[in-house]
């Protein structure tokens, strides 16, 4: 009876130390999820912000019936979207953002500092961010998630690869604006 007194202690005592471990609490951050905008391509919603590649006027009027206010355009300048995005946007009463991005290699503070301003301002929401793949529009969100909710960066940067991000360039500018715009000492 010892025995068996014994054994189920030490079982007991065996359960409560190898306990599963509490569920790690949710990121502070909001979530980011797969969406779709119509025809467009890779696209990605968080909160009031999509972003994507591939858009179409079917999906300029898309973004009209959804109550999109603003349009950010993030194509490279050559990128030909086969139809007249700024006439449309003015017909349909949505604001364009167009910084006039010229290259991957050839990126600015002030396109940054553009893009940043659309994210931030909620009187721009909701906001379609467009380019030809959907890239550039992940590379800035990856930028906005690392300075305005405090995920690490390198973790935003999985999560743009991930939303379609090329790697490269586009990387080593999020990097570079990151470190230009986080106060010093953080």
């Amino acid at each position: 009876m010892k025995l068996l007194t014994s054994i189920l202690v030490l079982v007991a005592s065996s359960c409560a130390l190898f306990q599963p471990p509490a569920a790690t609490p949710p990121p502070p951050w909001p979530k980011l999820e797969a969406s779709d905008f119509g025809a467009m391509r890779n696209v990605s919603k968080c909160g009031e912000v999509w972003f994507g590649g591939g858009l179409t006027a079917d999906d300029v009027k898309l973004a009209q019936r959804r109550g999109v206010k603003s349009i950010l355009d993030l194509s490279f300048s050559g990128e030909d979207l086969g139809f007249d995005l700024g006439r449309m946007c003015a017909d349909l009463g949505i604001a364009l953002y167009d910084p006039n991005l010229i290259a991957p290699d050839a990126l600015t503070d002030r396109n940054a500092d553009i893009a940043l301003d659309l994210f931030r301002d909620p009187a721009r929401k909701p906001l379609l961010v467009a380019c030809s793949s959907g890239s550039n529009g992940a590379m800035y969100f990856a930028l906005w998630r690392a300075l305005d909710h405090d995920m690490p960066l390198e973790e935003a940067l999985e999560e743009a690869r991930r939303s379609g991000m090329r790697p490269g360039p586009l990387e080593t500018y999020v990097q570079g604006q990151a470190e230009r715009l986080t106060p010093r000492g953080e």
